[in-house]
């Protein structure tokens, strides 16, 4: 998608409705953005607490800033940050999917349906790989969000230093910031912007088994369609080793942490190989009343 004008320059089965994983977060975190400041506390339930990972670990009754949570949620894919933020703003993960959901639908997504406030498998969620491109261009229309996108690493409270899952920050400089996602039921999603000059180009896509692969060349294709060709990208996303303390080597890094040392934390794939992705996470037994902010 052309990131300026909104016309699609390529596209495979854009209204496919597939699960989008972590791509939901985007939404997360353009809701929180409208609705609460940075600066704003966000205390931690048992039930955001209890959210599987990728997770930050955050624990009941403490206390955050909206500030922490977006940079975890955006970098780190934090699926604890995402249910403390939805509880904020909507009393419940329930009334604040539904929330979302109409909101996306006053963008212009109106085959997306969001369940969850982070991405974790459920049966009435999905979207498709046009509406996350659209919702993207929406949302990087917001400073902060853009801020918090291309934002390689950000330290919060607790000494813990986040890292972004999105590899091309690290590799090229055409990168803009966007959100990986990954479950065994909808493998690789992502949707992010590059920019070659004056043009610029939003490229999602879902249901991928070699998102690093596939993405480069749609990045490529996307600047020659865009009039602003690059030369051929070399495979450096799959081989990328970060320093030690940091991440290493990967797997379906939005599936699970483990702590590494001075509480950083990595991807863990032997944990993830544990993990049910097929499992619906239960809401709260608890009624609350939604909040509609």
């Amino acid at each position: 998608m052309d990131a300026q004008t909104g016309k699609t320059l390529l596209a495979h089965n854009p209204q496919v409705m597939l699960a989008p994983a972590s791509t939901i977060k985007i939404m997360t975190a353009s809701y929180v953005l409208d609705r609460l400041k940075m600066d704003d506390k966000v205390g931690v339930s048992a039930y955001a607490a209890a959210a599987p990972p990728s997770k930050i670990n955050i624990k009941p009754g403490e206390v955050y800033s909206v500030r922490e949570l977006l940079y975890a949620l955006l970098l780190s894919s934090a699926n604890d940050g995402a249910r403390a933020l939805a509880e904020r703003v909507s009393g419940t993960e329930e009334c604040f999917a539904r929330n979302v959901t109409q909101q996306m639908r006053q963008w212009g997504a109106y085959r997306t349906t969001v369940a969850t406030a982070n991405g974790l498998p459920h049966s009435n969620q999905y979207s498709t790989a046009e509406d996350l491109a659209l919702i993207f261009r929406r949302a990087a229309q917001n400073p902060e969000f853009a801020k918090i996108v291309r934002t390689k690493e950000y330290e919060i409270q607790g000494d813990r230093e986040l890292r972004n899952h999105d590899r091309f920050l690290f590799t090229t400089p055409l990168a803009r910031g966007g959100k990986t996602g990954y479950t065994r039921s909808s493998k690789h999603t992502y949707v992010g912007m590059f920019q070659n000059q004056d043009k610029a180009i939003i490229i999602s896509i879902m249901g991928s088994n070699k998102k690093w692969a596939d993405l480069r060349a749609l990045i490529e294709k996307g600047f020659a369609l865009a009039g602003k060709p690059i030369p051929p990208m070399e495979p450096i996303e799959e081989r990328l080793v970060f320093a030690k303390n940091h991440y290493g080597n990967s797997v379906g890094a939005d599936e699970a942490y483990r702590p590494a040392k001075k509480s950083r934390y990595c991807s863990s794939k032997a944990r993830a190989s544990k993990m049910s992705m097929a499992s619906v996470v239960a809401a709260p037994t608890a009624k609350k009343k939604c909040r509609k902010k």
